[in-house]
């Protein structure tokens, strides 16, 4: 039957709060429902709270470690890094005395220019005393690829050179193609061997060597 007067539900709930008083039994059994009603509060409450949130950190971590990956493989390596530095292009008067040699290598007389040029360029080697270093480079110069000149001429002491003159003509060997001959030139110490490359601007020496 349900209760309709507050002096009705007055009593009930006296009797309720009263019930735990009645006896040293109800007052420990109340304790011991208040405290496993406390401890359940306080097992289930966290994982309903902290489950959430750590939802949220982990999606979060997720973003985060996906951003940085992308941002990782967006940036292109540098050229730096490695330290690889690309080499200076070849001048173009190196460049084509390569070429000429590389293209051609069919065997031919040889050219009577070219045995001239080794001839004039024997002469202006061995032609050292009474002249300065200068003056010996700029005889060789004309008479001269750029890269042979710059790579070993210019490193060469004339005061050096043990020839003093010629004392023979020059000899074109079997080694003669249409872009490159091969003289030998006597000397009064040591035969000069003198390799000549076909240029656009002539016959040049391009190697040299001394031969016994």
């Amino acid at each position: 039957m349900p209760i309709r007067t507050n002096r009705g539900r007055a009593a009930v709930y006296r009797r309720l709060w009263g019930w735990p008083l009645r006896s040293p039994r109800h007052l420990a059994a109340s304790v011991l429902v208040l405290l496993a009603f406390v401890l359940f509060l306080g097992y289930i409450l966290p994982r309903v709270t902290g489950g959430g949130a750590q939802a949220r950190t982990t999606s979060a971590e997720t973003s985060t470690s996906a951003s940085t990956s992308a941002s990782s493989s967006a940036v292109p390596p540098s050229q730096g890094a490695t330290g690889v530095i690309p080499p200076p292009p070849a001048s173009p008067s190196i460049t084509a005395t390569r070429q000429s040699v590389s293209e051609n290598k069919t065997p031919a007389k040889a050219d009577p220019q070219a045995v001239t040029t080794a001839t004039d360029w024997a002469k202006a080697f061995v032609k050292h005393d009474g002249v300065s270093q200068q003056q010996w480079l700029d005889a060789l110069k004309p008479l001269t690829t750029d890269e042979y000149f710059a790579t070993t001429i210019t490193k060469i002491d004339a005061k050096n050179i043990p020839q003093t003159k010629l004392i023979g003509d020059a000899e074109p060997t079997p080694d003669s193609y249409t872009s490159s001959v091969t003289v030998e030139v006597p000397t009064d110490v040591k035969k000069l061997s003198i390799t000549l490359v076909k240029t656009a601007a002539g016959w040049r020496v391009n190697e040299h060597d001394e031969v016994g």
